[in-house]
């Protein structure tokens, strides 16, 4: 592994079939022998949406249509920049990977992305929100400028750098759904709790994770739910973040 990417996106709202990207921010890190991964060159650009933001983005990113007007990311760059990396790193991956798949720019790149927010056991270290923003504070420092791109991707940069090994090893573990059938009605504040979801079409508690979890899980399930049934969960495979 030469070259790694972190990026990240701002964007007009979260749907990537008719919200547009307004801003890419992007941190290209080489890792040596070491395997400490060092930062080498970084990348920002604004884009004109041609539609107005809507209040509510306007409050989140700071951003505002005068600032916008004109602008356009150079994706030339953009492009020469993913084409040399072995891996893409964003927290909340799949959202950004979703915009990025619908770019023109992006077609013909094989990517392998993993995922700062899913792809390290933030819950294992003792941190139970995985939210950018309270994992900086948790390890100490504030991002003055929370969703600006490149402050972004400098916070998510820093907050995965300790773990990247294990950030890599666990984005090529398959993610799938348990889900816990029949469960007991009097079990539901447990399942929440432990982060299960409840499934109205369904009508089951479900949960995503990651492979290494599923033993966990299983123990879960079987002491704190169903306290020794035999038959209670399925798992589907989902794929990769």
């Amino acid at each position: 592994m030469d070259y790694g990417v972190v990026l990240d996106l701002e964007t007009t709202g979260i749907n990537c079939e008719t919200d547009r990207i307004i801003e890419i921010g992007l941190i290209e890190f080489g890792v040596g022998e070491t395997g400490k991964p060092a930062i080498t060159t970084m990348y920002s650009g604004l884009e004109d949406p041609e539609q107005p933001l809507t209040p509510e983005v306007q409050k989140i990113t700071g951003l505002t249509d005068e600032m916008l007007k004109g602008q356009a990311i150079d994706w030339a760059m953009v492009r020469r920049i993913l084409e040399r990396a072995s891996i893409v790193v964003a927290h909340n991956a799949e959202f950004d990977r979703s915009f990025m798949q619908k770019r023109s720019e992006y077609s013909g790149l094989d990517l392998h992305w993993a995922c700062s927010l899913k792809h390290i056991d933030w819950e294992q270290k003792g941190y139970r929100t995985r939210a950018l923003n309270y994992l900086a504070a948790d390890h100490g420092f504030v991002n003055p400028f929370a969703h600006r791109a490149l402050f972004d991707c400098a916070t998510t940069f820093r907050i995965m750098e300790p773990y990247f090994a294990e950030l890599v090893q666990r984005s090529y573990y398959r993610e799938v759904r348990v889900f816990a059938t029949r469960a007991p009605f009097e079990t539901k504040d447990k399942l929440r709790n432990n982060r299960y979801r409840w499934d109205n079409e369904k009508r089951v508690w479900f949960k995503d994770v990651l492979e290494d979890q599923l033993p966990v899980e299983r123990e879960f399930l079987k002491t704190d739910v169903y306290t020794g049934m035999q038959d209670f969960h399925q798992e589907e495979n989902l794929g990769g973040c």
